[in-house]
């Protein structure tokens, strides 16, 4: 399965000269808590609703200050075509929940911990099924299941 896969909707982008209010407002009318700061289409950073908090108005800063001052920088992201497990060990590896998704340099997306959690838990309850299957009816060159004892 492609990283690719797991997106579900077109990132929320803005530039680094917008303000921390209109941020706040793109978060609110977008229902989102990040924010890919892009230039050209190039990522840049990320902003999420708690950078907004502990950077911006835990340190008084205005709210017409650039987001540029108050997003996350060196961003971990992942190139569409990865594989999940690419995915899995980076969320593993870095202190994130979200991840901006590439595709020749471009977003195309972001992935999170909890989006990639409820889709694979999906395809585990498909595996589940033909465990679960072979277990309550084996195969008649099985081996017959030995009852428990009780007492």
């Amino acid at each position: 399965m492609k990283v690719k896969d797991f997106l579900q909707r077109s990132p929320v982008v803005l530039a680094p000269d917008e303000t921390i209010e209109s941020a706040a407002r793109t978060m609110a009318r977008e229902g989102v808590g990040t924010l890919i700061v892009a230039e050209a289409g190039r990522l840049i950073g990320v902003v999420t609703d708690r950078d907004l908090v502990v950077r911006g108005l835990a340190t008084r800063t205005s709210v017409d200050a650039r987001v540029d001052s108050v997003m996350s920088m060196d961003v971990v992201a992942l190139e569409a075509d990865s594989d999940i497990r690419d995915a899995v060990r980076a969320f593993g590896q870095h202190a994130v929940r979200r991840l901006p998704v590439l595709d020749n340099g471009q977003i195309v997306g972001l992935v999170s911990v909890d989006q990639m959690m409820v889709v694979l838990a999906e395809e585990f309850g498909e595996m589940i099924k033909g465990v679960s299957a072979q277990l309550m009816f084996p195969h008649a060159t099985d081996p017959a299941p030995v009852p428990a004892r009780v007492g």
